[in-house]
């Protein structure tokens, strides 16, 4: 390093700090000149004696479990107690999936678990983190770990995945609303480690590992924790000054991949009227909005069932009735209970004897302003328990009864134009799409085996029932200020978003899978939704 002293006199914090990545990072952090670094972990013993090892003047060991927001509240406000100020916090702790966690045996049990941990957890130590340095003026740098497999689709470990999207997405709109307080946000995403956690995970020793992960790089050589420590050091200090909303992968080559499995990396891999002729499908949040639309498009194209799925119940049954109770049925279904969403795949099969399709479309807006310096995280969990954990169950219940029934059908979920914004507001709501996004990514290549494809649908702002209702406005005044913001001339209408529904679930597009298809009139070039 050609300065021996990037951080002089800074504060830090790194959670996840006493082992791995966390550890290799608060030695650089303390090598560096850090005036104080935070080990903030719930391993006692090991970061009692990393930070005893650096010394007590310089170093502190706070237990933190980033689950709990009373925890991180505390461990920042400690800091400040301790040592004056926060300049850096490293939002490194996470752990791996449960279990295979396919989409086909996707336990949710598991996947609260860890998006608890990684995205929760990083969202609550971001907050809390900001608010400190907001209060102590500003110019901060705040980095979270993602991965390499944000970039990727894989075999197992689909929620891993999902997650580390999560917190890329959570960077972005970061990094755009705090730049006004000089506080820069950004990621490191590592490639495979042979850290502790993997070694574990792997039931391997560091070599073994190490020897198993290294055909994987492009580059010759093995990455090391100190390889990720280093990317760590440069955004914390001054030489990334102007650096911030960056994802800065250190992966050795191994993103110019495409797939993920779960010991290591490996190489990989849109006219008429009776587009659907035949075919049953399921429309969650099917009563109104885009789902309505695309309810109507699939009767319109000779669907031979439509389920409505919804928790209204006087539109859903309405508008089954308006096309007829024998080509059409209304099912209450919340997509937060997955005993729910299995009854509603099972009741359709009962129904239908099949499943072709199915448009994983039930959502909800963001509750309130959601800044990442005012993150209500019980609204977060309203909203992810809808947009993310229900696609997820919806997804799950519905590519086993295609796969049970030999059905090579086509799965579509509704992401957002959003998941590639940033945004001055509604950060949970872009977090969770960007999550629904990976979530397709991974499905698509692990249920392309069994000749289902799986795509997402990302609409820009239309104005729905929901958006109308949220900003408190009839369809034409929210129309009016929508259609301002389209690249191309008119509005968007949730009949532009079903007719790319209708695309993706017909043979129009049988080789199309893993897509976003974006349908938002070019919306997404302005790039921040204010």
């Amino acid at each position: 390093m050609a300065n021996a002293k990037k951080v002089q006199d800074k504060v830090a914090i790194v959670t996840g700090g006493a082992s791995g990545f966390g550890e290799a990072t608060v030695l650089a952090f303390a090598e560096n000149g850090a005036r104080g670094v935070v080990i903030a972990d719930i391993q006692d013993e090991k970061g009692q004696k990393l930070a005893e090892s650096i010394g007590t003047n310089r170093s502190t060991y706070i237990h933190c479990d980033v689950t709990d927001e009373n925890q991180v509240k505390s461990l920042v406000e400690s800091t400040v107690q301790l040592y004056g100020q926060l300049d850096v916090i490293f939002c490194n702790a996470g752990v791996m999936s449960f279990g295979q966690q396919t989409v086909l045996d996707f336990d949710l049990d598991s996947y609260d678990k860890l998006f608890a941990v990684n995205v929760r957890g990083a969202a609550a130590c971001l907050k809390h983190a900001a608010r400190a340095m907001v209060e102590g003026g500003g110019k901060g740098s705040i980095i979270c770990t993602a991965s390499a497999v944000a970039n990727l689709v894989g075999s197992t470990l689909t929620d891993y995945i999902m997650s580390k999207c999560g917190v890329v997405a959570l960077m972005k709109c970061a990094s755009y609303q705090l730049g006004k307080h000089g506080i820069r946000v950004n990621c490191v995403s590592p490639g495979p480690v042979a850290t502790p956690m993997m070694c574990k995970l792997n039931n391997m020793g560091v070599e073994e590992v190490e020897k198993l992960y290294e055909s994987s790089y492009c580059l010759k050589g093995v990455l090391k924790a100190e390889h990720i420590a280093d990317a760590v050091l440069f955004l914390a200090s001054a030489d990334s000054e102007f650096v911030t909303g960056q994802n800065l992968v250190i992966d050795g080559g191994l993103a110019f991949q495409a797939y993920y499995t779960k010991a290591h990396f490996i190489p990989p891999e849109m006219t008429n009227t009776e587009k659907v002729q035949d075919k049953v499908a399921i429309v969650t949040g099917g009563a109104s909005g885009i789902g309505e639309a695309t309810v109507l498009a699939f009767a319109e194209n000779s669907a031979r069932g439509v389920v409505i799925a919804d928790i209204q119940d006087e539109k859903g049954q309405k508008l089954a009735d308006s096309i007829g109770t024998n080509r059409s049925t209304y099912i209450h279904c919340d997509v937060t209970d997955e005993n729910q969403v299995k009854s509603l795949v099972e009741s359709t099969v009962q129904l239908y004897g099949q499943l072709d399709i199915i448009f994983c479309n039930a959502g909800v807006m963001s509750f309130g302003q959601q800044t990442v310096l005012d993150f209500d995280l019980d609204s977060y969990d309203k909203l992810f328990a809808v947009n993310v954990r229900g696609a997820a169950a919806c997804l799950k219940h519905a590519a086993r009864a295609m796969v049970e029934g030999g059905v090579k059908g086509s799965i579509i979920c509704t992401a957002s134009t959003a998941a590639n914004l940033v945004a001055s507001t509604v950060t949970d709501y872009i977090m969770a799409k960007c999550g629904v996004v990976a979530l397709m990514k991974c499905a698509s290549y692990q249920l392309g085996k069994h000749g289902i494809r799986v795509n997402c649908v990302s609409p820009g702002p239309v104005a729905t029932p929901m958006v109308c209702k949220v900003k408190n406005m009839g369809v034409e005044e929210v129309e009016k200020i929508f259609e301002s913001t389209y690249c191309l001339k008119g509005v968007l209408k949730a009949k532009h978003i079903a007719d790319a529904v209708l695309f993706l679930a017909s043979e129009d597009s049988e080789f199309v899978t893993g897509q976003n298809l974006v349908v938002d009139g070019g919306y997404a070039f302005k790039g921040a939704i204010d």
